[in-house]
């Protein structure tokens, strides 16, 4: 593995194929820049009534839930489960 650190693309742009390298709990992960993309572009709050809630694209979305009030987050995709701050499924 290489050294941390800068390195020139020599002027390639990245591809969703390429992946990023970070460390997880001590250990090394590679993820792909697709996903990372997703996850970027996914990663901001939605909102509205509880019944326009979105199927999840990941563990931990957003939601201000407008009918309860609140933020929500996922805690599960399929079939989806939403969380209060608590943990309590709404």
């Amino acid at each position: 593995m290489a050294e941390q650190g800068s390195y020139p693309l020599n002027g390639r742009t990245l591809a969703p194929t390429d992946t990023v390298t970070g460390v997880v709990s001590g250990q090394t992960a590679d993820i792909p820049l697709s996903i990372l993309a997703t996850f970027i572009g996914s990663n901001q709050p939605q909102f509205g009534p509880t019944v326009n809630r979105p199927v999840p694209g990941f563990i931990g979305e957003q939601y201000f839930d407008t009918t309860l009030g609140f933020m929500v987050w996922a805690k599960q995709i399929s079939p989806s489960i939403w969380v209060d701050a608590a943990g309590v499924a709404v």
